[in-house]
């Protein structure tokens, strides 16, 4: 390799490892202020587009490799399937971040250095947005998503959400960039802009938000509301692989066992894990389990709410929808990734079947359109369940009156406008259970806990999240992390959930800031486009 691949390798690596680093669990969010310069620099090295190209998906893989490394289940588990697509997500999913870079490429030919440096925040915004609204979607790696051990900073998603932070990260990257080469090149002004004015922008761009994050703590304390419900929490520790080997009664005696620890403290809510049940708890088959169950209920007056595999089956293939399943006995059925609540003395049973689920891992995107890509249709091992469609928001009577609650399974909590919408819909306080032990000790789930700070802080709700081996934890409205149960523990805690029917900006707008960003970057885009059309026409008459 000569002494300029070394350079640039330098350059690409550090990019991709200061951004791996402003990542959960490394609590070095701040760095992420920066992490995007030394790429800046490679990118005004190279003039082929292949090296561009190249260099930047360098870069991405190994940002990538650091935060994601955990999704193929390399270290725990060891599943085929599941390291097959962990292997294909950090392959592909570098290019999606090299998307941005290479709009700012087309934009610096087509409209001028300046143009292009002024869209590369909107740019981003664009690609974060659009990776998370479609069934291909997967938005964990959003830079906003940094900043969530710094409360006075992330106050503002309230207003924007968790987009507005990535913007405001991704411009101090730009003009930290624009500052640093100035003064590198020992030049006052840089793109027409004073070396002071791009200083004062980056002290802004820093100050602002904290300073109006804090104004906020500040004024929020003595604004919570007075009306609470209890909620345990029970965190049963099962290992997810042995799961469904056919131990269900030490598993759903360990379960009913946790909860009477705790049943006795005048909890309203009690909440168990993802999938808690190792079978159709609802099916007829299981009526034994279910009416266990529903005793333990009916005695100690308290609301379940749990995480159930469910089952429909559909009288007749006229009724069934497309893309359902077929059984052994040849009876059209959908299963679901799904929570149920029961409440003492009635019989009616709440569900919530999971909406958004995670690529092939759950779901093979779009295979209720293409039937041919269901993978249970052909016996493979991923992509088991089906879409839920009813968006409902628990009901339940708490000892301080009428509750109600979201709950989000798993991988749900990351959609920040998703979550919103449920909020919208009269949510008083937000609930997720999961199961992020397939993974062992490593960062998904240490990230998948941070990121609910960001949801709790975007819609003023306590937000409650029950795993099954880590990590289970309460977050106040705030985002302080108020009780916790850490990995691989099995146990139980209660705790005081303050209820809130308060709409924020962003609860009542969603994602505008990011449609916004979408706008502003597609018309640049556009605009150059027609430019240049306009241009060649021009030149060929």
């Amino acid at each position: 390799m000569t002494m300029r691949k070394h350079h640039l390798a330098l350059l690409a690596a550090a990019s991709g490892i200061l951004m791996g680093i402003a990542f959960p669990p490394f609590t070095f969010g701040s760095v992420a202020w920066f992490a995007w310069i030394p790429l800046f620099f490679l990118a005004e090295e190279l003039r082929a587009d292949r090296s561009f190209l190249r260099w930047i998906y360098f870069s991405m893989f190994v940002f990538n490799a650091i935060t994601l490394y955990w999704t193929g289940g390399f270290i725990h588990g060891k599943d085929l399937y599941m390291m097959l697509a962990g292997t294909m997500l950090l392959v592909g999913h570098p290019l999606l971040f090299s998307v941005p870079f290479l709009g700012w490429r087309f934009l610096r030919r087509r409209v001028g250095v300046a143009g292009s440096w002024a869209a590369f925040p909107f740019l981003w915004v664009t690609l974060e947005y659009l990776h998370s609204i479609n069934q291909f979607s997967f938005p964990w790696l959003l830079f906003g998503n940094t900043q969530t051990n710094d409360l006075t900073m992330i106050q503002i998603a309230s207003a924007t959400g968790v987009y507005g932070i990535s913007f405001i990260v991704a411009a101090s990257n730009v003009v930290g960039y624009l500052l640093l080469s100035g003064i590198l090149r020992k030049e006052r002004r840089v793109l027409a802009l004073p070396s002071v004015a791009l200083a004062a922008t980056l002290v802004c761009l820093w100050a602002v938000p904290r300073f109006v994050g804090a104004r906020i703590l500040a004024t929020r304390t003595a604004t919570n509301s007075s009306r609470e419900v209890r909620v345990g929490v029970v965190q049963p520790n099962i290992d997810p692989f042995e799961k469904w080997s056919g131990h269900e009664e030490s598993q759903m005696e360990g379960l009913l066992r946790l909860t009477g620890f705790i049943a006795d403290n005048g909890v309203d809510l009690v909440l168990w894990p993802e999938t808690a049940t190792p079978f159709y708890l609802l099916h007829p088959s299981s009526s034994m389990w279910l009416s266990r169950v529903r005793e333990v209920v009916d005695r100690r007056s308290i609301n379940l709410l749990s995480g159930v595999p469910d089952i429909v089956y559909y009288p007749s293939d006229a009724e069934a929808p497309r893309g359902s399943k077929i059984s052994e006995n040849g009876h059209r059925y959908d299963s679901y990734n799904s929570s149920m609540l029961l409440q003492p003395r009635q019989a009616e049973i709440q569900k919530y079947a999971k909406i958004v689920l995670v690529p092939f891992a759950e779901h093979v995107p779009y295979s209720e359109s293409l039937n041919f890509l269901n993978a249970a249709q052909w016996n493979f091992g991923l992509g088991g369940w089906s879409i839920g469609r009813d968006t409902t928001v628990f009901q339940f009577q708490a000892r301080s009156g009428p509750a109600r609650c979201a709950n989000f399974i798993c991988y749900e909590s990351v959609f920040p406008g998703f979550v919103a919408g449920f909020v919208r819909k009269g949510a008083e306080f937000l609930t997720v259970v999961t199961n992020d032990s397939w993974w062992g000790n490593t960062s998904g789930a240490y990230q998948h806990e941070r990121f609910a700070v960001l949801r709790a802080v975007e819609n003023r709700r306590w937000v409650v999240q029950c795993a099954n081996g880590g990590i289970s934890c309460v977050i106040d409205p705030e985002g302080r992390v108020k009780d916790s149960l850490g990995m691989y523990r099995a146990g139980a805690f209660v705790a005081r959930v303050q209820l809130n029917d308060e709409i924020t900006f962003y609860t009542e707008h969603g994602d505008w800031f990011a449609r916004l960003c979408v706008a502003i970057a597609g018309g640049t885009l556009a605009l150059a486009l027609l430019g240049s059309a306009l241009g060649h026409k021009r030149s060929t008459q």
